[in-house]
């Protein structure tokens, strides 16, 4: 919802933009295609065909070669989930090491940075409360599979971990690595907690974040 929000607000600006969800249909930089995790797919099956070495392998190639297209349009690109929840996650459940992580998130920047990037962060704060309420928002058929889409995974494979608890303890590690992952982060970032309490603060600041006014 944020990603379309951006993109609204470039359209009403007049300024060219490629919008890409994370469930986009042939989406340039998941890696897996259609084994990736999105929709109803959990990526059991892509953890089962892939390996850290593979992913880190194909990722970077996969994003070099959405920058040297990016290069050449005057669109301004808007990456739903990107960099960290469609790749960065999924390493971690794949469980890559701190090191591996660390050195993927800097190969990515380093690719990415002829773009110019921002990152707009949304953060959830606790993990556990926030998936609650999301499950109780959202119903039983999203809960469970939103269970399967964290559990079905090598992390929670060799750490015994299932169900609702498995799902919480896979959620604050990955809380955990994206607050260190966003710190790390060397371009521009706006990091915006709480939004769900009030949205159009967090779209007032998303505006001046982005500096859309001045871009008329």
């Amino acid at each position: 919802m944020t990603a379309e929000y951006v993109a609204s607000e470039l359209e009403q600006h007049k300024i060219p933009y490629r919008l890409l969800r994370e469930r986009e249909t042939h989406h340039p930089l998941n890696v897996g295609g259609d084994l990736h995790p999105s929709g109803r797919t959990t990526g059991a099956q892509m953890f089962a065909t892939y390996t850290v070495g593979s992913f880190v392998e194909e990722s970077p190639t996969r994003w070099k070669a959405f920058v040297t297209e990016a290069m050449h349009s005057e669109r301004v690109n808007i990456l739903d989930s990107y960099p960290f929840q469609n790749s960065v996650r999924i390493l971690l459940q794949m469980d890559a090491d701190p090191g591996t992580l660390a050195a993927y998130q800097a190969s990515v920047e380093e690719a990415a940075a002829g773009l110019d990037p921002v990152l707009i962060y949304l953060d959830p704060g606790d993990a556990e409360r926030a998936l609650a309420a999301i499950a109780e928002q959202r119903g039983r058929a999203w809960t469970d599979y939103a269970i399967a889409v964290v559990t079905e995974c090598p992390y929670a494979s060799s750490r015994s971990l299932q169900g609702m608890d498995g799902a919480m303890t896979i959620l604050k590690a990955y809380k955990r690595l994206l607050d260190e992952s966003v710190a790390r982060f060397r371009s521009p970032r706006l990091v915006l907690p709480g939004c769900h309490r009030s949205w159009p603060d967090c779209h007032t600041r998303i505006r001046e974040f982005l500096r859309v006014e001045s871009r008329r």
